[in-house]
């Protein structure tokens, strides 16, 4: 099997992460934040406005969180319309990216905190080859 640096770390392992770095994201649509309420006001808001807000594209439209729905939802409170989420387009829900505390999205918004164990996706350094016997 071939080894190959962690992305984060730089340990040896036969994935992009070693086991202490891997992402473990919830599998569940209600574990992600998306639960009946969600998916009654994205209908809601699709069938009151049926075109992007960035684009003006009618086509594959979806409900997309601000940076400020993701605190309202830890506070306990319903996400708003308008305030919280806008409809756009697939492509253009994309391009803002996440909306989640602590991502760029947010922490531009001057929300959230950057998390500094996250990786920018690119090897920090050589891989680290302490107590590895050649």
């Amino acid at each position: 099997m071939t080894l190959k640096p962690c992305i984060a770390c730089g340990e040896p392992t036969d994935q992009s992460r070693c086991p202490d770095h891997r992402l473990h994201e919830p599998r569940t649509k209600k574990e992600r934040g998306y639960g009946w309420h969600w998916d009654q006001l994205s209908r809601r808001a699709r069938r009151l406005q049926r075109f992007c807000t960035d684009c003006g594209a009618a086509d594959d439209l979806q409900l997309d969180h601000l940076p400020s729905a993701w605190e309202r939802k830890a506070k306990g409170l319903r996400i708003r319309l308008g305030t919280d989420a806008e409809v756009v387009c697939r492509g253009c829900n994309v391009k803002r990216g996440c909306a989640r505390p602590g991502s760029p999205r947010a922490t531009q918004a001057g929300r959230g905190q950057p998390d500094a164990a996250s990786p920018d996706g690119k090897a920090q350094g050589a891989m680290n080859l302490t107590g590895v016997k050649s």
